[in-house]
């Protein structure tokens, strides 16, 4: 059996650990190129809601939220009590992370809240 086949078999099982300060409960995707509120705004999540099924952030997009690095897509899944605990909570810390605007239960945003930083 090959180095590679094992680890794959050691991640699956949950035998090796990934640190705590290096990894994320679960998968993030564009966070190099953040700016340092959406930065701040994903670790903020990452920490505190652990139903939270990814988080995107910069992206190909026609819209420049994205590809500026201002904006989080906050994966939530069907879990939509999740994602409203989310929106307000975020609402209610535009302050601490220079929310701009959120859109959530809107048209494509039913799986994910979006959050644009300033």
């Amino acid at each position: 059996m090959s180095v590679n086949k094992i680890a794959l078999i050691a991640l699956s099982a949950g035998l090796l650990a990934a640190s705590p300060a290096t990894a994320s409960a679960f998968p993030q995707v564009g966070m190099n190129g953040l700016c340092p509120n959406a930065r701040s705004l994903a670790a903020y999540i990452t920490e505190t809601y652990p139903g939270v099924q990814s988080i995107g952030g910069v992206r190909a997009d026609s819209r420049p939220d994205h590809p500026s690095g201002h904006a989080l897509d906050i994966m939530i899944g069907s879990d939509m009590g999740l994602g409203d605990a989310i929106n307000a909570d975020v609402q209610s810390q535009s302050g601490r992370f220079g929310v701009q605007y959120t859109m959530w239960r809107v048209a494509d945003h039913f799986n994910h809240v979006h959050v644009t930083v300033g």
